[in-house]
């Protein structure tokens, strides 16, 4: 037989029941007394998330507030662990599937991966992730990944009869480092123009190296003194030093197989293999 003794109490028989008084919103120290008063011991259940309670908070009971419960019987508090977040793990330098399962252990879910160069993270492996590291998401929100493709290529083309100054600015700005190995005469390639390259074409990496030969012009020789030689050892002389040699007479010509003057003359400093002219007197 049911029936009501008092506020808040019940019989049944004979067994005495209060009703559960209502302790949501409160803190635990709070709840446990409001529940003493009434007569009730107070037990914290396993906590629970919650996006309106804040953490610590009384979230529910069992009983539930208003519900019956022996006298000096057991109310289960379950407290608020606040709303559920997780942050977004560190996943630089895993691969795509190590990051796949990290994320789902965090109750985070897999987007979508995109590949980017990099000179310092291996192909294969996580460069960043979007939303970065450390950021605080909703269960189930989803992170994409930015996956390394390696070292990026970089073509070599062939310079060859370029100014090597061109090559140099061209080369550098693409991150790779330009090396003149040698200077050359060149009696057909002009100053400062590349006779030769290491490689000539190809596939180099930012840093790799480009080495050069690189044309100084003709030789400069400087014309000797050959004014009042003979004929023959003035031009054994030119000959020696690589000049070709040709002869005219002089508006003073005598005829006696003597060198008057030089053109270019005395002192001048010209390209090895230039001709110079001798007139005799």
């Amino acid at each position: 037989m049911l029936f009501r003794s008092g506020v808040g109490a019940w019989w049944f028989g004979w067994a005495r029941y209060t009703t559960t008084p209502g302790v949501l919103g409160l803190d635990e120290a709070t709840a446990t007394a409001r529940l003493d008063k009434a007569g009730l011991d107070a037990k914290e259940g396993e906590a629970a998330y919650s996006e309106n309670v804040a953490p610590g908070l009384v979230i529910t009971t069992d009983p539930k507030p208003g519900g019956k419960v022996l006298d000096g019987g057991t109310v289960t508090l379950v407290l608020s662990l606040g709303p559920e977040r997780y942050d977004v793990p560190q996943l630089a330098g895993q691969t795509e599937d190590q990051a796949q399962d990290a994320l789902a252990a965090t109750k985070l879910a897999f987007g979508s991966s995109k590949g980017r160069w990099s000179e310092t993270v291996p192909e294969g492996q996580v460069i960043r992730t979007s939303p970065k590291a450390g950021t605080t998401l909703k269960p189930g929100a989803t992170v994409d990944l930015v996956l390394s493709r390696g070292r990026k290529p970089i073509e070599v083309r062939d310079w060859t009869g370029k100014a090597v100054d061109d090559a140099r600015a061209a080369l550098e700005k693409r991150g790779l480092v330009v090396d003149v190995a040698s200077e050359e005469y060149s009696d057909t390639v002009p100053e400062g123009v590349v006779i030769s390259q290491d490689p000539t074409t190809g596939t180099l990496f930012r840093g790799d190296t480009v080495s050069f030969v690189v044309s100084k012009g003709p030789q400069l020789v400087e014309v000797p003194r050959v004014r009042a030689m003979g004929v023959e050892a003035a031009t054994e002389l030119l000959e020696g030093l690589g000049f070709q040699v040709r002869t005219e007479q002089s508006d003073n010509y005598l005829g006696l197989g003597f060198v008057f003057s030089s053109d270019p003359g005395q002192g001048e400093q010209v390209p090895k293999g230039s001709t110079i002219t001798l007139f005799l007197i």
